[in-house]
This record gives structure tokens, sequence and C-alpha cells, in this order.
């Protein structure tokens, strides 16, 4: 069943949407499946880590890392809201590896979108 109800625009580099019809902890499930099965660890309380952060350092853009934070909190009147934000930068990958956290990113945007 499909909760997205709408993203909020906003001037951060974050991601912010609105679910309906779901709870806190049923999202936590959701998200934590969805971060998963796009290759994701969960290093608990909201974080999620791709890749390795020692191979990025060592070998640049070559090795790709991304860490992302989740923050879930109900809205009232039985919505959720749900924070995305980036807790790396990529500049460890140089100017390639900032667009692959872009890139990384935007697909995020996009899966948030199917919950």
């Amino acid at each position: 069943m499909l909760y997205f109800k709408e993203d909020i625009p906003n001037k951060e580099s974050k991601l912010i949407y609105i679910y309906r019809g779901i709870t806190v902890v049923q999202m936590q499930n959701e998200v934590e499946m969805l971060m998963l099965s796009l290759g994701y660890k969960h290093l608990g309380q909201g974080l999620f880590e791709k890749g390795s952060r020692a191979m990025r350092l060592l070998f640049g853009a070559f090795c790709k890392y991304f860490k992302f934070r989740v923050h879930i909190e109900d809205y009232g009147n039985g919505e959720v809201k749900v924070t995305v934000s980036k807790d790396t930068t990529g500049l460890s990958g140089g100017a390639i590896g900032v667009n692959q956290v872009k890139n990384e990113f935007y697909k995020l945007s996009r899966a948030f979108q199917t919950i």
C-alpha cells in the first residue's frame, strides 16, 4: 500500500516527506526494509551506511561511500514526517565523490516516494 502523501520543499539539502495511514513504528520498519534493499547497513539511531569509509579515504572516488540520517516523527492527524539528510559530503572522493553522493541522494528521493 502506498502511504506517500507529499514532499515538502526546503532550501537545505534534506528530503522531507509526509506519509498518511501509517504509524511511526511501521514507518521505521518500512524505511529499514527499503534501505536494506538498496544495500545500506543500519548503524542505529537512524543512520544508514553503504560502502566503506576507509576504502573511500584510501582510493577516493573509485570506492563508493554513502551515509544518510533518517529521522521519523509523528506529524499529527495520523501522518508521519520523515526527514532524510546527508551525513557525508563525498569530499573524500573529490569532485566525482561529491557528484556520486548527489546522485545517490536523488535515487533515495525517488525511492522514498514509493513507500
